[in-house]
């Protein structure tokens, strides 16, 4: 792939992905070729913001993992989060963001 075309790639998922494999998704950019770039611009990503908050807001009620797609921890976190005296819901605000992160690196590679 061209240089330009992996540099506008990951401006647009810098913040996106995890900061330790953008060097990895980098690499593999160079290696597959120029048709792959409208595929993987038109990946739908989670933005982690917005997980974020919605795990900060709504978090009790398992919003943030059902964005994600963690469906079954959505509904687990629905019926049991209230067990764990409200501890379950604020660890899941810092797990829920690198998830959303680690989502996003998935889909882009599954792309390539």
């Amino acid at each position: 792939m061209k240089e330009e075309n992996i540099n506008q790639i990951m401006n647009v998922v810098r913040d996106k992905i995890p900061a330790e494999k953008a060097m990895m998704l980098k690499n593999r950019l160079r290696e597959v070729s120029d048709e792959k770039a409208d595929a993987i611009m038109c990946t739908a990503l989670h933005n982690p913001t917005h997980i974020l908050l919605f795990s900060i807001f709504l978090g009790g009620l398992g919003v943030d993992r059902f964005m994600i797609g963690d469906i079954g921890l959505g509904v687990g976190k629905l019926l049991l989060g209230w067990l764990t005296c409200g501890l379950w819901p604020i660890i899941d605000i810092f797990i829920s963001y690198k998830k959303a992160k680690e989502k996003n690196f998935n889909n882009l590679m599954l792309q390539l």
